[in-house]
């Protein structure tokens, strides 16, 4: 299978760019890094939670248990703070005005009588 002679010129002009100014691999990187993070923090939780749960198991009765969950505050507050932390990130819902950082695309074809016409027809 040949690859078209447009693909190939993509192709050529990013090997010839430095990795440093390609605005993909920055956000690539970026995304990475952002990963990272997570997983450090997501192996922290998991480490935290293994150790109450080991700490919980070798107790023998109702009054260890308690006794254990009363000097364990801190530990708990950390769990608690950082799975907290992990729900209230996820069930962000974000608003943002995108016409500031981009075009609408029906706006712009409608505005335009050649594109208009294009779409019209379905070539669009």
């Amino acid at each position: 299978m040949l690859t078209p002679q447009a693909i190939q010129n993509c192709v050529r002009k990013f090997q010839e760019q430095e990795l440093e100014s390609n605005v993909d691999h920055s956000v690539l990187q970026q995304q990475k890094s952002q990963l990272e993070g997570k997983l450090l923090r997501e192996r922290y939780l998991t480490k935290r939670l293994q150790l109450l749960y080991s700490q919980i198991d070798k107790t023998r009765n109702y009054q260890e248990f308690v006794d254990l969950l009363m000097n364990s505050r801190s530990l708990l507050r950390e769990i608690f703070t950082v799975e907290g932390l992990g729900r209230r990130a996820r069930h962000a819902d974000p608003e943002v005005d995108w016409s500031k950082f981009g075009v609408d695309i029906a706006d712009y074809v409608a505005r335009n009588d050649e594109l208009l016409a294009l779409y019209n027809d379905g070539l669009l």
